[in-house]
């Protein structure tokens, strides 16, 4: 019984001549070019005139059973007949790419196996150098957006992420959302600078620009003074939930400051009464439980302060959740910034100054209800990146590892070839 199969090669244009097993133990099939001709470097005329071939060529392939494969191809030259000097040619090949170590399909395969991966790993599974892989990311993924790829961009995201922690090397990321095919990247600039933020909206192409109706982003004037520069047309969004961050802080530093007076006044049966209060207060009273529900009533019952601040916060967040418009939110937002001022917590007063600077791009949440919550969720997979690879600090390869993350399986499948 024949103990061996045939597999196709599914490399176009070649014919093989011989397979070999190496003394390594590898693989090595010899093919040569069914092509006839190629086009001149100079002109770009088709040549046919054959002139002999270029050294021997060998190049990793995709392995069989595990096993290393290389093709050996020896390129045909070709001499052009209309060029002074009549130059020489070399034919390539639609597998290869210039000056690579290896077939477009082994590349490819490599890619995706990088996929949600590390560069350290992949090299020791296909024992090869870091620099290979690295090599092979450098040549199929781009460091910078290729704008050709959008008739528009209606949505801007922008946010910050610190490379390292408890440290202020912050990188910025601009995305934008694709709807059912999830986020974008856009760009990673090396910091947070308003002149970066701005020659990054200046590099985009003024049609695109033109499209750009939305830009969400944190309460950081850097970001949106370059926004409001550069992007006039759109409207500056900021998100609810950077909103809602800052006015539950306040409500929380009510209810630690009145803890501590009520630890201090009340007995020690009293005090235990309300222990455990932190994480009923934090929630709305639609997710409260009976007995969180009870715990609240008589934490409130000992201070009528925390009470008012709970009440005060859920009357914000409920303007949020209300059907108004711009005009009509901003109307309720001033109106409740009203009622804190009659209620003298001091704790809200930072937030009220928040409200003044900030009330209209605030109220643009209003316009489609758009938050950035494609920009936090984006920013989680960057921090698993980071976690993953131990830390990236070039911007450059932080761009190409989450474009790879994102669109890799898509577009290194072994039926189309082409670069992202």
């Amino acid at each position: 019984m024949d103990n061996s199969i045939q597999i196709p090669l599914d490399l176009p244009d070649v014919r093989v001549l011989e397979v070999l097993k190496t003394e390594e133990g590898n693989w090595l099939i010899q093919v040569e070019s069914t092509l006839e001709s190629t086009s001149c470097r100079k002109c770009g005329k088709e040549l046919t005139h054959f002139h002999g071939f270029d050294q021997p060529i060998r190049l990793r392939h995709l392995p069989v059973f595990e096993q290393p494969v290389y093709v050996e191809l020896k390129p045909k030259r070709y001499q052009c007949g209309h060029c002074k000097g009549k130059p020489t040619t070399t034919q390539r090949l639609s597998w290869h790419e210039l000056r690579s170590p290896n077939t477009k399909p082994y590349e490819k395969w490599l890619l995706r196996l990088l996929v949600n991966s590390t560069v350290v790993d992949v090299a020791n599974k296909l024992s090869i150098t870091e620099e290979k892989v690295t090599g092979v990311l450098d040549r199929w993924v781009r460091t910078k957006v290729n704008w050709e790829r959008f008739p528009r961009i209606e949505i801007l995201g922008i946010d910050e992420i610190a490379l390292k922690r408890g440290h202020k090397d912050y990188v910025v990321l601009i995305t934008t959302p694709l709807g059912d095919r999830g986020v974008e990247v856009l760009a990673v600039l090396p910091n947070r600078k308003k002149e970066t933020v701005v020659k990054f909206f200046a590099s985009i192409p003024e049609p695109l620009r033109k499209t750009i109706e939305r830009v969400c982003t944190d309460m950081y004037l850097g970001f949106v003074n370059a926004a409001r520069e550069q992007l006039p047309r759109a409207h500056i969004i900021i998100d609810r939930f950077h909103v809602a961050r800052a006015y539950r802080h306040c409500a929380d530093r009510v209810r630690k400051v009145e803890l501590k007076l009520l630890k201090q006044n009340l007995s020690k049966k009293e005090y235990e009464s309300i222990q455990g209060a932190m994480w009923a207060f934090r929630k709305s009273p639609q997710q409260l439980k009976d007995e969180e529900w009870d715990l609240l009533q008589r934490l409130f019952a000992y201070s009528p302060k925390i009470k008012e601040a709970y009440i005060l916060r859920e009357e914000l967040a409920e303007i949020f959740d209300r059907s108004f418009d711009p005009k009509g939110a901003k109307c309720a937002i001033r109106a409740w910034c009203k009622r804190v001022l009659r209620s003298q917590i001091s704790q809200f007063k930072s937030f009220l100054k928040t409200i003044e600077t900030w009330l209209e791009p605030i109220a643009n949440y209003f316009l489609e209800r758009l938050t950035s919550s494609f920009v936090e969720g984006f920013n989680n997979r960057v921090k698993v990146l980071k976690r993953r690879c131990y830390g990236i600090f070039n911007v450059d390869r932080l761009f190409q590892r989450l474009t790879l993350d994102i669109h890799g399986y898509e577009r290194f499948s072994l039926t189309d070839i082409h670069h992202i």
